[in-house]
């Protein structure tokens, strides 16, 4: 396990911990610091984000070829049969879970790196917001990214029944307050580091369809 850990560190946690030092040696500002960082962090991450959003609308383009394969298909027969039209279109069925396994480990370093960063450095953002505290302020703004950017991601909703008991729209309408009572406890460093990914994914969707 501390193998794990060394390794760990070694490839994620001190990379991104040098690069916010060198941001905030360079800016003075903490705040400037983390929202730097998390768009270098963003645009490395950005192959995978595009990768896993055409594979998304690959499979949303064959759900109805899979519904069928379900209804006249069974047990190995139906795998099979889903397997061959997964080859037939190109589309890796376990892209998205690698590209999260990959990016999960870079965004556990930058939340650690940000809360150790509101103790070692000057906390102040712009001179008025305390990163090493919540702010109502940053984290409404958080919010209001988060759902700007549900609203221009989220494809048109389809008026044809289906068979999930939970609809797109009742799982962000979950989030929002789940976010905000993780953001109001948590030091506003957070709140910026993701009101800074909402804006940097909205521009992405926008300028790239992603």
């Amino acid at each position: 396990m501390s193998t794990i850990f060394e390794i760990y560190n070694l490839i994620f946690y001190q990379p991104i911990s040098k690069l916010l030092i060198f941001f905030y040696q360079n800016f003075k500002d903490l705040g400037l610091a983390v929202i730097f960082l998390t768009i270098l962090v963003r645009v490395i991450l950005f192959p995978f984000h595009y990768k896993s959003s055409k594979e998304q609308e690959k499979l949303l383009k064959i759900k109805k070829g899979i519904e069928e394969i379900e209804k006249k298909f069974n047990g190995e027969r139906k795998e099979k049969e889903i397997l061959e039209l997964y080859k037939k279109e190109k589309i890796n069925p376990f892209f998205n879970l690698l590209s999260l396994f990959i990016q999960l480990p870079i965004l556990i370093a930058l939340y650690q790196v940000f809360l150790k960063a509101t103790i070692q450095f000057n906390p102040l953002f712009l001179g008025i917001f305390n990163l090493s505290k919540p702010s109502l302020i940053l984290v409404l703004i958080a919010i209001f990214l988060q759902i700007l950017y549900f609203k221009i991601a989220s494809p048109r909703i389809e008026k044809k029944k289906t068979n999930f008991p939970f609809s797109q729209t009742s799982t962000y309408l979950f989030l929002l307050p789940v976010t905000f009572l993780i953001l109001i406890k948590l030091p506003s460093a957070i709140s910026l580091y993701f009101m800074t990914t909402y804006l940097f994914l909205i521009f992405q969707k926008i300028l790239f369809h992603v």
